[in-house]
C-alpha cells in the first residue's frame, strides 16, 4: 500500500522543476564560509595567546560559536546527503524523514553559533571601552536578552508537536500547533537579533567620535569596532527566509534559511576577531617579532601595578623592545608605546593631545570620565647594585642592568 510519504514520479513534474537542487549550494557556501571565519578565529586565538600572552572570556565564547557553527555545518552536510535541497516530493520516505531530522538538529548550533559572539563582543567592549556601570550593565543586558530570546525559538521548535520526534517520524501521529507560531516568533527574535548587532556596532562608534583624535584614525576605530554592522544586514535578510519553516516544500524551501544561517554566523564571527588582530598584522606586515638585536614583545595589559609600580588599566597594549648586548654591565634600554586597543598606530609616539575637548570635561557627569583616553609615559632609570648573591630577574645574573625604561600608556 502506498503511503502519502512515499515519492512522487519524477515524471509527474517538469524537468527543470525536478533538476532544481540547492544542496550543492548548501555545501559550498556553508563549508566556505565557515572555513573563512575559523581562520579569522584562529589568528585570533594566536595573537591573544602566542602575541599578547593571555586568553579573555570573549575568546573563550568566539570559539564555542565556532565549534557550534562546524556543528551546524556537520548536520547540514547530513541533511543534504539525506535530500536536503531538493524538492520534497522527489524524496522517498526514508529520505524525508532524515532531512527534516537534520535540519532540524542543525538550527540549535545554528543559534548558538550567531547568537554566543554578541556575548563575546559584549565583553570586549566592556574590556577595550571601560563603560560606566550603566553602559555596562546594558551591554551584557542587551545581549544576554537577545541570547535568551534567540533560544526561545529551539525551545519551540522542539516543543511545537507532541511527542517531539513525530516532526521527523513520520509512523508516529503527533500533535502540533501551528508551524506560524515558530516563524513569527523566529522573526521577532531574529528582528531584535539584527538591532543587538547593530547597537554593538554603534556604541563603540559614538564613544570614540567624542575623543579628540585624529580622524583616519577615528575612522580606523570605528570601522575595525564596527563592522559587525554587516552582520545587521545579513540578519535581516535571513528573516525574510523564516517563513520557508511553514512551507510544504520542506527540504528545498528552507535551503536558503540553512545557508543564510551559517553565513551570518561566520559574518559576526569575523567581525568579533578583526578588532583584536592588529598586533599580529604588525607582525607579519610591520614589526619584526625576533631578528637582529631587537625582540618585539606585546602584551595586553590587566588592572593592577606592573613591575614598577604604575597602576593601569585593562585596555593597555604595549610594544616593548630590549636593547642592550650580553655585559651585564652594559646599560640597556626598554622603550614600550601603546598599540592595538583603541591607540591602534604606531604613530602614538607624537605627544598629540587624546583627551576628550575641553568643552566635553566642562559640566560633564563622573561616570563621562569613563569615555576619556588618558596618555600617562613612565621613565624608569635602573641602576647596578653590587649584590651577586641571587640572580636577577632581568639579566640572570648577580648584577642587574643599569639603564632607562621608558612606558607609554593610554587608558580609556
Amino acid at each position: 500500500m502506498s503511503s502519502p510519504f512515499d515519492a512522487v514520479p519524477a515524471d509527474q513534474f517538469p524537468a527543470e522543476w525536478v533538476a532544481q537542487n540547492k544542496g550543492p549550494s548548501i555545501l559550498g557556501v556553508c563549508i566556505s564560509v565557515t572555513v573563512l571565519s575559523t581562520i579569522f578565529v584562529i589568528m585570533r586565538i594566536f595573537t591573544r595567546q602566542k602575541i599578547m600572552g593571555a586568553l579573555h572570556l570573549d575568546d573563550y565564547l568566539v570559539t564555542l560559536a565556532t565549534l557550534s557553527e562546524w556543528a551546524n555545518v556537520a548536520m547540514a552536510i547530513m541533511a543534504v546527503k539525506s535530500g536536503n535541497g531538493q524538492h520534497f516530493a522527489l524524496l522517498t520516505k526514508d529520505e524525508k524523514q532524515n532531512a527534516v531530522f537534520w535540519t532540524i538538529l542543525g538550527f540549535p548550533f545554528g543559534i548558538v553559533a550567531f547568537g554566543t559572539p554578541k556575548l563575546a563582543v559584549a565583553s570586549l567592549l566592556i574590556r577595550l571601552m571601560n563603560p560606566n556601570k550603566f553602559n555596562k550593565i546594558c551591554l551584557w543586558a542587551v545581549s544576554g536578552v537577545c541570547m535568551a530570546t534567540l533560544l526561545g525559538c529551539v525551545v519551540i521548535l522542539y516543543a511545537q508537536c507532541t511527542p517531539a520526534y513525530s516532526q521527523w517520524n513520520f509512523d508516529v501521529a503527533g500533535t502540533c500547533i501551528s508551524k506560524w507560531v515558530l516563524v513569527d516568533y523566529a522573526i521577532v527574535a531574529g528582528g531584535f537579533s539584527a538591532l543587538v548587532d547593530l547597537y554593538l556596532a554603534v556604541y563603540p562608534a559614538s564613544v570614540l567620535w567624542t575623543l579628540q583624535i585624529n580622524l583616519r584614525k577615528k575612522i580606523a576605530l570605528c570601522v575595525a569596532l564596527g563592522i559587525g554592522s554587516i552582520a545587521t544586514v545579513v540578519a535581516i535578510y535571513k528573516c525574510t527566509r523564516l517563513p520557508s519553516l511553514a512551507g510544504a516544500d520542506f527540504s528545498y524551501d528552507t535551503a536558503d534559511l540553512v545557508i543564510w544561517t551559517i553565513v551570518e554566523s561566520s559574518t559576526i564571527i569575523i567581525a568579533c576577531c578583526i578588532p583584536v588582530l592588529r598586533p599580529l598584522v604588525d607582525v607579519l606586515f610591520g614589526r619584526r617579532m625576533l631578528g637582529g638585536s631587537s625582540a618585539y614583545k606585546y602584551r595586553y595589559g590587566t588592572s593592577g601595578a606592573d613591575r614598577y609600580g604604575q597602576s593601569h588599566g585593562d585596555v593597555e597594549l604595549s610594544k616593548g623592545s630590549r636593547l642592550g648586548g650580553r655585559n651585564p654591565n652594559n646599560s640597556h634600554l626598554v622603550s614600550n608605546h601603546t598599540m592595538g586597543s583603541l591607540a591602534g598606530d604606531p604613530e602614538v609616539e607624537s605627544q598629540e593631545s587624546i583627551l576628550p575637548k575641553k568643552g566635553h570635561q566642562n559640566g560633564s557627569a563622573s561616570g563621562d570620565r569613563n569615555h576619556q583616553i588618558t596618555r600617562t609615559d613612565v621613565v624608569t632609570v635602573t641602576y647596578n647594585e653590587a649584590d651577586s648573591s641571587s640572580d636577577h630577574p632581568v639579566t640572570g645574573n648577580g648584577s642587574p642592568a643599569s639603564g632607562l625604561a621608558t612606558t607609554s600608556w593610554v587608558k580609556i
